[in-house]
C-alpha cells in the first residue's frame, strides 16, 4: 500500500492518538463524576460510534485504507453511512471517544477528544482534496452530506 509522506504521517499520528486514549486516563484522571445517566449515555455513544465505524468500514469494502488518499482503483462510495456522511469512520471514532469521556468523567479524555476532533478534521480536509482531484462528482456529493456523523455533524 503506497501513500504520500504526509498521508503516512497522518496514519502515524492517528495510531499515537488512539494509543493515547488507552494510556492517558491512567496517567491523568482529574475529572468529574459522571453519574448513572452520564455513564449510560457514554456507553450508548460508544456502542453507536463503534456500530457506525464498523458499518462504514464494511460498506467501503476493498476501498478501505488507513491512508487519506484513495486506493489506485477505488470507487467513490455513496451508499450505507456514506449516503449521509463523508467520513463516518472518523465520526464513529469521535462518538466513541465522546462516549468514553462521558462514561469515565475524565478531564484528560475530554481534552483528548477535542484533540481527536481537530486531528480528524485536518485529516479529512487533506483526504477531501485528494478525493476532489480523483472524482469529478465529489463536489456534488459534498453538498448532500454531513462531514462525520449522519444527520448531525
Amino acid at each position: 500500500m503506497s501513500s504520500t509522506p504526509r498521508g503516512r504521517a497522518f496514519v502515524t499520528l492517528q495510531v499515537v492518538l488512539l494509543l493515547a486514549f488507552l494510556v492517558v486516563p491512567r496517567w491523568w484522571d482529574a475529572g468529574w463524576e459522571p453519574g448513572r445517566s452520564g455513564a449510560w449515555l457514554g456507553v450508548s455513544l460508544i456502542v453507536i460510534g463503534v456500530a457506525l465505524g464498523v458499518s462504514a468500514g464494511a460498506t467501503l469494502g476493498r476501498n478501505l485504507t488507513p491512508f487519506p488518499e484513495p486506493r489506485p482503483r477505488a470507487e467513490l462510495v455513496t451508499e450505507g453511512p456514506y449516503r449521509h456522511a463523508r467520513h463516518p469512520i472518523y465520526g464513529g471514532v469521535l462518538l466513541a471517544a465522546a462516549g468514553w469521556t462521558l462514561a469515565s468523567g475524565s478531564l484528560a479524555l475530554a481534552l483528548l477528544t477535542l484533540l481527536a476532533l481537530v486531528f480528524f478534521d485536518a485529516k479529512r480536509r487533506f483526504e477531501e482534496r485528494a478525493l476532489r482531484t480523483r472524482f469529478d462528482s465529489y463536489d456534488r456529493y459534498r453538498t448532500t452530506t454531513r462531514v462525520f456523523i449522519p444527520y448531525l455533524l
